[in-house]
């Protein structure tokens, strides 16, 4: 089922297995002022929801954010086929079965550029992440770039995430740090979301921020010596 989250915005959440690990996931969808749906980072499960989803509006366009979202690509694009689809230049190679509308990067597309800023994420390659700022509901869009699973009943991934630094609070991980390879790229990043003064933070993996988003995501960044 959808989860409403605001006016325009719902999720769809699921539980990714990796391995023995089992991670919370989100795939957001966004309704524009004009009606139409922006879907990201799809689920692999996206035909479990597809049908509230049309109830919902047409999907205009179909969002992998950065390298690592994409299982749900093909199938979602599949079941919305007039949907454009965007995502990182490396996509292309991992998802040969997919064609793709346009690459994403710092510059908002029309489509969504009235109502949606993005920036794309400096000083880590490797992840290629861009996130997004909803200004009418104040709401940040990150993806691997912070966690915030602030609980866990499955052991195995309890005692990974708290390996990962990223147990408990809202923030990088282990691993999303040491794909930073630029700190002063990353900062400016950091600090063109700071701008945005975000009040609700959607992660992929873990809880919603509903309130204090600026601070939360100031706070993330100082505790890991980007700001």
């Amino acid at each position: 089922m959808l989860r409403r989250l605001d006016q325009s915005l719902w999720a769809a959440e699921d539980t990714l297995k990796v391995g023995i690990l089992r991670f919370p996931v989100r795939s957001p969808v966004l309704r524009l002022e004009d009606g139409g749906l922006l879907l990201f980072s799809p689920l692999p499960s996206v035909e479990r929801v597809a049908d509230e989803i049309r109830a919902l509006g047409e999907v205009r366009a179909i969002v992998a954010p950065n390298v690592l979202h994409h299982l749900g690509l093909a199938p979602a694009a599949r079941l919305f086929p007039g949907a454009r689809v965007y995502g990182p230049r490396g996509l292309r190679e991992k998802c040969p079965d997919v064609t793709f509308t346009g690459v994403l990067d710092g510059v908002p597309d029309p489509l969504w550029s009235a109502e949606i800023d993005q920036v794309a994420v400096g000083g880590m390659p490797r992840l290629d992440e861009v996130v997004f700022f909803h200004r009418p509901s104040k709401t940040l869009f990150v993806w691997d770039l912070c966690f915030h699973i602030a609980q866990s009943e499955h052991l195995p991934t309890r005692l990974f995430m708290r390996l990962n630094d990223a147990y408990g609070r809202f923030g990088p991980s282990r691993l999303a740090r040491s794909m930073m390879r630029d700190r002063a790229a990353l900062r400016a990043s950091v600090e063109r979301m700071l701008a945005w003064a975000p009040e609700r933070i959607v992660v992929a993996h873990g809880d919603v921020v509903e309130r204090g988003g600026r601070a939360a995501l100031q706070g993330a960044f100082e505790r890991v010596r980007v700001l």
